[in-house]
C-alpha cells in the first residue's frame, strides 16, 4: 500500500557527544571495521549507501537511540573500514553484515535498513537468513530491475552537479548533511572510489528471479517522488514483491530522504518499528 507524504566494545572509540552517538573501531579478518552506535534495546542495523559512511543516518541514531540499539556500520571499503577481499557484491556484503552482527555486535533478531546501495544489501542479507530480521526499512533501494525505467549511476554525474543530481533541494541538504568536516569529505571521496570498484564487478540490482516473495516480514519502503538516481517506479515495483510491503512517497524529496527529510523519516521509522511485534 503506498502512502503520501509531504516534505559493543571495540579497539577504539570516537564519541559524537552532542547526539549520544560512538564511533567504534575493531580488526576482523585482520582488516579494520568501523562503525557508529547509539542507544540500547532492540538492535537495528542501518546500512549506507555507495560513496556515504555510516554517519548518513545520524539523525535516525539520535531519534531511535532512546528504545533501540542503533548500528550504522562502514560498510567494506567505505568510510574508515578497509575493503575486505573476496568481498565483490552485495551478497557477500549481506554475508559480512551477519558476521559482524555475530561477532562485534552480538545481536540476532534484527531489524534491517538501508538507502541506495545499501538497501540492496538489506535485502541480500534478509534473503539469505530470514528468520533473524524482523522487519525491512528501505529507503530509494535498489533492487528489482526496470529496464523501461533507467537507473542513474551517481558516478556517471558531472562533479559539480553531484550533490544536484542526489537531492531535491541542494540548499536543504546542505543545511542539513551530517557530513561536514575534512575527515568526512576525504572518506567520502574514499567511497565514491570502492562504489566504482563494487560496481565494475558485476551488476548490483537483483536477478529478476529472484525470491523476493520469501521475504515475508513486515517492510517499510520510504522513497523520494523526486528520486532521479533511482525513481520511484523502482519503490512501486519493490513494493509489489515484498508481501508485506508499506510504500510512502514523500514530495519534494530526492535520493536521500533521510537526510533530506529527516524528521518526517524518522517519524515514519518510529511509528513503523513501534508496531512491530515484541
Amino acid at each position: 500500500m503506498a502512502q503520501s507524504a509531504g516534505n559493543r566494545s571495540g579497539k577504539g572509540d570516537c564519541r559524537v557527544a552532542e547526539i549520544g552517538m560512538v564511533r567504534r573501531e575493531t580488526e576482523w579478518r585482520g582488516a579494520r571495521v568501523s562503525w557508529f552506535e547509539a542507544g540500547q534495546g532492540p538492535a537495528v542495523i542501518l546500512l549506507h549507501g555507495g560513496g556515504g559512511t555510516g554517519k548518513a543516518w545520524q539523525a535516525q541514531m539520535q531519534a531511535l537511540g532512546g528504545r533501540y540499539r542503533v548500528l550504522a556500520p562502514d560498510m567494506p571499503g567505505f568510510g574508515r573500514s578497509d575493503w575486505v577481499e573476496g568481498v565483490r557484491n552485495p551478497q557477500a556484503l549481506g554475508t559480512v553484515i551477519w558476521a559482524w552482527a555475530d561477532t562485534l555486535w552480538g545481536v540476532d533478531q534484527v531489524v534491517l535498513g538501508g538507502n541506495s546501495m545499501g538497501g540492496r544489501v538489506a535485502l541480500a542479507a534478509a534473503l539469505e537468513r530470514p528468520a533473524r530480521v524482523r522487519a525491512l526499512v528501505l529507503l530509494d533501494a535498489v533492487g528489482v530491475r526496470l529496464p523501461e525505467v533507467p537507473v542513474v549511476n551517481p558516478l556517471d554525474l558531472p562533479p559539480g552537479k553531484f550533490v544536484e543530481g542526489l537531492v531535491y533541494d541542494p540548499a536543504a541538504y546542505r543545511r542539513r548533511t551530517p557530513y561536514r568536516t575534512l575527515e568526512d569529505a576525504q572518506e567520502l571521496a574514499r567511497g565514491r572510489e570502492s562504489f566504482r570498484r563494487y560496481v565494475g564487478q558485476g551488476p548490483i540490482t537483483f536477478d529478476p528471479d529472484a525470491p523476493l516473495d520469501r521475504l515475508t516480514m513486515p517492510a517499510l519502503l520510504i522513497w523520494g517522488r523526486e528520486d532521479r538516481i533511482v525513481p520511484l517506479p523502482y519503490g512501486q515495483a519493490l513494493a509489489a514483491r515484498l508481501p508485506r510491503a508499506e510504500l510512502v512517497v514523500l514530495d519534494h524529496c530526492g535520493h536521500l530522504p533521510h537526510i533530506e527529510a529527516p524528521e518526517l523519516v524518522n517519524g515514519l521509522v518510529r511509528n513503523f518499528l513501534d508496531r512491530l511485534p515484541a
